[in-house]
């Protein structure tokens, strides 16, 4: 009998708030620090990332590794790719915000165009095998546009 094998890693931020500017900066090992505030809609600022705008890069970039990670694997010829990402925040009645759909749009230029079911299941996979797109609750829809060189 096979025993699950469990598998786990950790990944941990800095925050320091300044009050008087009303932003913090979110740091991490030696990556780029990250200055965030709250978005214009709550009272932020348009000059840095809102938690909203890192949440939707964190679903695309998340999507975008996932994707080329299988598309290696599936030795499909990618010559170009961008994704856009909108995302609806919905607030019903008392209720608190919420992310409730993340739209994904990318644009993806192949070599040569694969089969319909490669493409499918490329598109599939980068889906549910992002970490992301595995901890949100909102719903997730991708509609990709393609074409070859």
């Amino acid at each position: 009998m096979e025993v699950a094998t469990k598998i786990k890693h950790e990944f941990a931020v800095s925050l320091k708030w300044e009050e008087e500017s009303h932003n913090g900066i979110v740091r991490t090992g030696n990556c780029m620090p990250v200055l965030f505030s709250a978005p214009i809609e709550f009272g932020g600022t348009d000059v840095a990332w809102s938690p909203e705008h890192l949440l939707a890069a964190s679903l695309s970039s998340c999507y975008t590794t996932t994707f080329f990670y299988f598309a290696k694997l599936l030795k499909v010829d990618i010559r170009s790719f961008h994704l856009n990402v909108n995302m609806e925040i919905e607030k019903e009645g008392a209720g608190p915000f919420a992310a409730t759909k993340f739209i994904l749009y990318p644009h993806i230029v192949f070599g040569a165009l694969p089969l319909q079911a490669i493409i499918d299941n490329l598109l599939s996979k980068a889906k549910r095998y992002c970490i992301i797109s595995n901890s949100v609750k909102g719903v997730i829809v991708v509609e990709p546009d393609m074409t070859t060189v």
